[in-house]
């Protein structure tokens, strides 16, 4: 019996570690203290999301910083200057200068009075396309820049790692895995930690119908538009409530 219990607590550890993240935190958050964070996937337009919007209000500018990702700045490519201007760290050839050593980090965008120039048609937006290069590959980045007239949410943007799939743990004997994720569903509903108006609760639903219905979770997740970490997720919620009920019976004899 305490052989068993001291298997539990290593379980249990396994879990809490799992856990770590908040469970449907989203590819592009904003902290407390106004940095949002977009993963590399959401910002190189290969996910499910909608490429990121950067409102820029008046008197306040956005920065966005590689510095998380690793990536240094090769190129950029504002679309309408004539809303906004922009700056970099270091120094990029396209933007007027002469550069030894090209590259940069940070960029800055600020809002300024809209320009008139007759080359461009009249917009108030744009799209921002950042070219970087990483220690194994070069990315293309792309936002969408609009303009905004609120106080602004966030200062900063980070452009973070693509967050790794987390590893699916299965419980000995336990192989049915559209249960684990329909458990993990419920257990998300009544925590609150998915709103039932919203569209991923559809897409969600949508998933469960079609794996249901025979397709692979691959497929599934495709078909409807959520990601698999989403997936493994669902799962690792649904195996940890096996495993509570697993802990409190062994606990009870």
């Amino acid at each position: 019996m305490k052989a068993c219990v001291q298997t539990i607590v290593v379980i249990a550890s396994t879990f809490v570690m799992a856990f770590a993240s908040p469970f449907l935190a989203s590819a592009q958050t904003v902290n407390s203290k106004g940095v949002r964070q977009i993963s590399q996937d959401v910002a190189t337009g290969n996910s499910s999301n909608e490429i990121p919007e950067i409102e820029l209000s008046p008197g306040y500018g956005v920065n966005i910083s590689f510095i998380k990702s690793g990536e240094i700045v090769e190129k950029v490519w504002l679309d309408n200057p004539a809303i906004a201007s922009l700056d970099v760290d270091g120094c990029l050839s396209g933007l007027g200068r002469q550069c030894e050593t090209p590259g940069a980090t940070v960029l800055h965008l600020r809002r300024i009075n809209p320009l008139k120039v007759t080359q461009l048609p009249k917009t108030n937006s744009s799209l921002l396309t950042v070219v970087a290069k990483g220690s194994k590959s070069r990315q293309v980045y792309v936002f969408r820049v609009s303009m905004g007239d609120s106080t602004p949410k966030y200062h900063t943007i980070e452009v973070i790692p693509t967050p790794q799939e987390p590893e699916i743990i299965i419980f000995p004997g336990a192989t049915n895995t559209l249960l684990f994720m329909s458990r993990g569903f419920e257990i998300a509903q009544r925590q609150r930690l998915i709103s039932r108006d919203s569209r991923l609760w559809r897409r969600i639903e949508n998933f469960l119908v079609n794996v249901k219905a025979g397709e692979s979770i691959e497929n599934a997740a495709q078909q409807s538009g959520i990601s698999l970490q989403l997936v493994n997720r669902l799962m690792q919620l649904g195996q940890n409530s096996q495993f509570n009920n697993l802990k409190q019976r062994v606990i009870n004899n």
